[in-house]
Order: structure tokens, then C-alpha cells, then sequence
């Protein structure tokens, strides 16, 4: 949302500055208008673009209709004259929260292909923006390097002391306020708005913005518009290596109490004890129905699965192995995963030797994959 503000008040900013009339009253107007319409839009689209994800049964057209969603929602917003990034924000926080709906095979593939997309797209952006600097350099015209590099420093030192003149009012003036905050968040000093503050680097927003702006307004040049990219490029760096190298030396200076492990782990552990009871109490159900009937083999190894996933988290809350410093559950999933190589190796060598072939190979190891793949959640979970 934050992002999603700014650039309509960029936009706002930008009509004015290329000379199309706008007023205060008409720009606070225009930015009303964009945000209230980006909203409503981005209302209007998530419930039929979730019924939709619903009704695909296949994993890959779901992921394919999850990279369109994006671009769908900008430019719908957009044709109607409201943010587009705001539509994106609405349609984006629905679609997340409602990411359970959908079938677990979607679920893997949108993670990982949209860690992909995302690096991807920053690793671009950052190498464009990269090619462009000597360039922008070349056509600061009539600043200096010298003097450029010194608007650089000042428009730097700004940007970080207006986050700290935001963060600290926007802590603790709603505790002041509402006694209802102060219970819900109690206990706040000044060392965590500190590092909020000083966590505030810029990044691919900041230069995609910057890049927007025309090259020609009104027939003749943008003033100063490499300048403002040589300041923006700066910004960005001084904030990623400046900050970004010094936020954990500040963490540990300040000495700030970590996450509790053990609180958070109880409390999965409890959530995961209830919904046990409620699969167990599911499983009586269905396999009293003799519809359901299994062999005693297969009901037992569904009682055991389910046992297992009950226990794993009470076990990471138990004594550790005095040889190897591993809980049980750890020596647990160690074993698994070095049980899953053997098989894999076994596969491997069957399709070598001819008697199974590739395509079934592929199947095999995709389960193993999978089984893989979920104790390593879980390790990296807990």
C-alpha cells in the first residue's frame, strides 16, 4: 500500500510538473480519484478471478493465469483512469489470503515460479538501470560531478531522516492515543523503531519511478531528468550498502531480544495438536461408513501419518541427543532424507540398467522429491 500510494501521488505530481494544469484541489482530486477507483477495481475483479483459479483443475494454466492476474488487474484500473498498482495490491492481498483454496500442486508452482519472476525481474532492472548510469552521468549538463555527488549526499541524509520523522510519531502516537493499542502492543521502546527506520533501503520502485519520467514534455526536454536519475541511482546504492551493511551490527549493538523459539514452537505445536484431533475425529467418521472400508494395514498407516505429524512438533520442544546435539525429530528427518537418497540411487540405477524407463523414473523420484521437499519445510520451519 505504501508503494501503491506513492506512485499515484508521482503521478499526480508528474501531470503537474509536465505542465497539464493541475491545481492542489484538482491534484488532491485526481489522487482520490485514483485510489478510491484502484480499490473498487481491484473489489470488482478478485472474487470472479478467484472463481476462475477454482475452476482450473490444472496446475500449469493456474500459474499462468497467475503471472496474466497482475497485468489483467493494472490495465482494467488503468482504462478507467484509477491506479492500477492499487488494483494489483486489492486483487493480490485476496488471492493470498484465500491461497489455500486452490490445490497444493498450484500452491508449490506459484512459489517457486514467482521467486523466479521476481529475481529475474530485479536482477533486469538493476542491470538496465546499471547500463543507463554512464550515460545519465554524461547528461548532467551544466551540474557537475562535484556538485551532482553533493546533491546526492543531501538528497540521501533527507531520505533517511524523513523515515525516522515518520516512524517514530507513527509508533507511538496510536499508543498514546488508544489504550486498546497499548494492550495489544505492549511493552515498545525506542530501539525498534530505530532499526525500522534505519531498515528503510529503496530499491527497484524507486528507479522504475524515476525511469518513468518523460524524456520530452511540452515539445522541449525534461529539466533536470537525469539529474533526477543520478540522484535516484545514488539514493538506491547508499541505501542498500550503507544501511543494509550496517543493520546487523546495529541489531546486535542494540541488543534486541530475538524471537522466541520455544513460545513460537509451542504454539504451532498446539495448533497442530487441534487439528490432529479434528483429522482423527474425521478419519472415525469416514471409516465408520462402510464406504470407506480399508484394510487395517492402510488405516493404520493413515493413523500413523497423522501421529507423526502430531508428535514432530512436541519433539523439537524435548531433550537433545547428547552425541550429535540433534533433537529426535531432527535425527528424524536426517534419516529420512538419507533413506530417500538410497532410493533415489536404487531408481537411478535402474533406468541406467534399462529395466525401468525414463518416464518412470521421473514419476518415482518426483514422490521422493516431494517427501523431500516437506521434510525440509519443515526443518527450515522450526
Amino acid at each position: 500500500m505504501n508503494d501503491a500510494t506513492a506512485i499515484t501521488a508521482y503521478k499526480v505530481a508528474l501531470a503537474a510538473a509536465v505542465g497539464e494544469g493541475v491545481s492542489w484541489a484538482g491534484g488532491v482530486g485526481e489522487f482520490a480519484l485514483a485510489a478510491v477507483g484502484g480499490i473498487g477495481v481491484g473489489l470488482i475483479l478478485m472474487v470472479p478471478i478467484h472463481w476462475l483459479r477454482l475452476h482450473l483443475r490444472d496446475s500449469l494454466l493456474q500459474n499462468t493465469l497467475s503471472l496474466l492476474i497482475p497485468f489483467v488487474a493494472y490495465a482494467a484500473a488503468e482504462e478507467v483512469g484509477a491506479s492500477g498498482v492499487l488494483a494489483v495490491v486489492v486483487v493480490g492481498l485476496f488471492l493470498g489470503h484465500r491461497a489455500w483454496q486452490v490445490d497444493f500442486a498450484t500452491r508449490l508452482q506459484e512459489e517457486a515460479v514467482w521467486k523466479m519472476v521476481a529475481f529475474v525481474l530485479e536482477s533486469a532492472v538493476f542491470a538496465l538501470i546499471g547500463l543507463q548510469l554512464p550515460y545519465v552521468v554524461q547528461g548532467l549538463g551544466r551540474y557537475g560531478v562535484g556538485e551532482a555527488a553533493g546533491y546526492a549526499v543531501g538528497v540521501f541524509v533527507a531520505v533517511v531522516l524523513v523515515r525516522f520523522l515518520w516512524v517514530y510519531p507513527a509508533t507511538f502516537l496510536p499508543r498514546w492515543l488508544s489504550a486498546r493499542v497499548r494492550e495489544r502492543e505492549p511493552g515498545v521502546d525506542w530501539k525498534a523503531p530505530l532499526v525500522v527506520g534505519w531498515a528503510g533501503m529503496r530499491g527497484v520502485v524507486s528507479l522504475a519511478i524515476a525511469f518513468s519520467i518523460p524524456v520530452v514534455a511540452d515539445g522541449e526536454e525534461f529539466p533536470s531528468r537525469n539529474l533526477v536519475l543520478f540522484l535516484t541511482f545514488t539514493t538506491v546504492i547508499g541505501t542498500l550498502v550503507v544501511q543494509g551493511l550496517t543493520l546487523p551490527p546495529l541489531i546486535r549493538l542494540l541488543k534486541l531480544p530475538g524471537r522466541d523459539r520455544y513460545a513460537e514452537t509451542l504454539a504451532e505445536a498446539q495448533a497442530q495438536s487441534e487439528a490432529s484431533q479434528a483429522a482423527e475425529e474425521r478419519l472415525d467418521a469416514l471409516l465408520a461408513d462402510e464406504r470407506n472400508a480399508l484394510p487395517p494395514p492402510l488405516a493404520d498407516r493413515l493413523r500413523t501419518v497423522l501421529e507423526r505429524r502430531r508428535n514432530a512438533v512436541w519433539e523439537r520442544l524435548g531433550s537433545v541427543n547428547e552425541v550429535t546435539g540433534e533433537t529426535a525429530d531432527d535425527t528424524y528427518r536426517r534419516l529420512s532424507r538419507e533413506m530417500i537418497d538410497a532410493e533415489r540411487e536404487v531408481f537411478v540405477h535402474l533406468r541406467d540398467a534399462r529395466r525401468i524407463d525414463d518416464e518412470m523414473m521421473r514419476v518415482l523420484l518426483r514422490r521422493l522429491d516431494l517427501e523431500e521437499a516437506a521434510a525440509y519445510r519443515e526443518e527450515t520451519d522450526g
